[in-house]
Parts: structure tokens; sequence; C-alpha cells
């Protein structure tokens, strides 16, 4: 009588017996596998959507700034830091309204705030009624889009957009 290994054919001689060691299971390597890949989707999605602490520093210039406005023009627009307490602001994450995390003296701060979404826009409410306000990039030294108000002036919004800076700046240019 021979022996055959398991993976030959049965064919090669019925009197032929198996040798070698029966397949074992590996039920626990399912959920191992589970958590890896749950942990790497986790993983890839933080880095692809560059989740981030954003910020957002109010300030009230002197003068009306646009959107086409150069960093000279918002450096001569004489803009100086102010409390956040005179405005209420929100991010939107598509049509999800999403508070400050955090509110101290002039930053409006976001924590775990997807940067590279590209579905962000702005919601502010004033005290006062304003002329103008504006979101710049202070590290980029630009400006990045100008809101568009109500008939009042006192209720802002508009479309920032995705891909940006983790900190800006938010440009009020009180009424007259």
């Amino acid at each position: 009588m021979s022996t055959r290994s398991r993976h030959e054919a049965r064919w090669t001689d019925e009197r032929s017996t198996a040798s070698g060691r029966l397949p074992r299971n590996k039920w626990w390597t399912l959920p191992l596998l589970v958590a890896l890949a749950l942990v790497a989707l986790y993983g890839g999605y933080r880095v692809y959507m560059g989740i981030d602490t954003v910020t957002y520093e109010v300030r009230e210039c002197q003068q009306p700034l646009a959107e086409g406005a150069s960093w000279a023009e918002v450096q001569a627009a004489a803009c100086d830091a102010v409390p956040a307490d005179s405005l209420t602001m929100a991010l939107m994450r598509g049509e999800e309204r999403v508070e400050p995390d955090e509110v101290a003296g002039p930053l409006l701060t976001w924590d775990a705030w997807a940067v590279n979404s590209p579905e962000h826009s702005v919601q502010l409410v004033v005290d006062e009624p304003a002329e103008t306000i504006v979101i710049a990039e202070p590290d980029n030294e630009r400006v990045r889009v100008s809101l568009t108000s109500d008939t009042s002036g006192t209720r802002w919004g508009g479309f920032i957009g995705g891909r940006g800076p983790t900190s800006y700046w938010v440009l009020i240019t009180p009424a007259p």
C-alpha cells in the first residue's frame, strides 16, 4: 500500500491512504481582518479628508473690503481683533449647522473639522449691521470670499469651499 499527499487525486490508487495534516479552522482570523480593515478605512478617511482643528479670528476693519482685495488692501484697512461675542457664527457641513466647539476672545474654534470637504459654507449673525464681511486666509495672505447679507445687514452667509488652511480671519466692516 502506498501513501499519497492530500493534494493528490484519489484515483492514483484506491488502496493508498492520505498523509499530512488536516486543514485547521482559522475562525479567529476573520474578526481580526475586519478590525484591521476598519482601522485602515478610518485612518484613510481622516488623512484624505484632512481632519484638523479650524479657527476663525474675528477682526473689525476701518475700510470696506471686497472679494478681490489684495493683501495690501487688507493691511491698509486696519483690521483689529475684537471679541467674538458680538456675533453668532456657524459652519455648514452640507445642510448640517455646526456651532463652534470653543469661543475664546476673538477666536472661534471647530475641532475635528474635515478641511478637505468641498461642501463648507458659513453663516453669521452680527449684533450691529455691517457694510462688508470677507473671509481671509492670513497664512496665504489672500481674501478667500466675500459674504452676502440680508437687507438689514445683520445676517451674512457664503460658500467657503474646501481644501483651505486651518486658520481664517472674519473681517467685518461696520455700517457707517
